[in-house]
């Protein structure tokens, strides 16, 4: 569903300060990810507070997933 939301699979973009900044300008970009829960990895490390952002960091949005 992240992906129908953002049109694409990838997306470049200029490099936010932090991954607080990166959040809130993707929200501002794609209105309709306000609605839908996720995570944001960087260079494939899930994060639960604010990091700062280099170029050339991998984002990934992880939807919420289920499993046993």
């Amino acid at each position: 569903m992240l992906v129908e939301d953002i049109g694409s699979a990838e997306l470049t973009m200029e490099v936010p300060v932090d991954s607080n900044k990166l959040k809130e300008e993707l929200l501002d970009r794609f209105p309709s990810l306000i609605t839908r829960q996720f995570m944001i990895a960087v260079n494939k490390q899930k994060i639960n507070e604010n990091v700062t952002l280099k170029a050339n960091d991998e984002i990934a949005l992880i939807p919420p997933f289920a499993g046993g």
